[in-house]
C-alpha cells in the first residue's frame, strides 16, 4: 500500500512473535513493533492482542519498564465484548506495597512508568477472552532491558 501518499500508515501484517515459554497449542496473535519499530511511523508503539481460551500464568515473574503500558482485557464474544467468563489474577506494586487484583469483567489497566508488576496469571477461562497490551516503545522490554510474552 506504501505506494499512495499515505499508504505507509496501513499495516496488512501485524502479526506478533512468538516468545520463550509461550505454550506450544497458542494461537499466533496480532502484534506490532515487538522488535525494531514500524517504519515510516513517527511514534514508537508496541501492541499486542492475544487470545486467551485456557488458564495459565503468562507472566511469572515482576517487572517494570521505563514507560507506562496499558493492559487490557476483553470479552472474546466480538458482538457483546463485555461477556466476561475468566478470572485473572494481576500484581501490582512489590513488597508490602505489593497488591493482588483480581479481574472478573472487561478491564483496561494503566501501568505508570517504572512500576512493578506482575505476575499475570489467567486462572480461570470458562470462554476465550481477549488479552492485549499498549507501550509508546519501540520494542517492549523490562527496565532490565529483558522482554516478556
Amino acid at each position: 500500500m506504501s505506494e499512495n501518499k499515505y499508504g505507509k500508515y496501513f499495516l496488512k501484517e501485524p502479526w506478533g512473535i512468538i516468545h520463550p515459554g509461550t505454550p506450544a497449542d497458542a494461537p499466533v496473535y496480532i502484534g506490532l513493533g515487538q522488535e525494531e519499530p514500524v517504519k515510516e511511523w513517527d511514534e514508537p508503539l508496541t501492541q499486542v492482542l492475544r487470545p486467551i481460551y485456557y488458564p495459565y500464568k503468562m507472566i511469572p515473574n515482576s517487572h517494570k519498564h521505563p514507560v507506562a503500558e496499558i493492559l487490557y482485557f476483553i470479552g472474546g464474544d466480538p458482538m457483546n465484548f463485555k461477556e466476561f467468563d475468566a478470572e485473572v489474577e494481576l500484581v501490582m506494586g512489590e513488597g508490602e506495597d505489593a497488591e493482588t487484583y483480581t479481574i472478573t469483567s472487561t478491564t483496561w489497566v494503566y501501568v505508570p512508568a517504572n512500576l512493578t508488576h506482575c505476575p499475570l496469571d489467567f486462572k480461570r477461562v470458562d470462554k476465550p477472552i481477549m488479552f492485549g497490551h499498549i507501550m509508546f516503545s519501540p520494542i517492549y522490554q523490562t527496565a532490565t532491558g529483558t522482554g516478556h510474552p
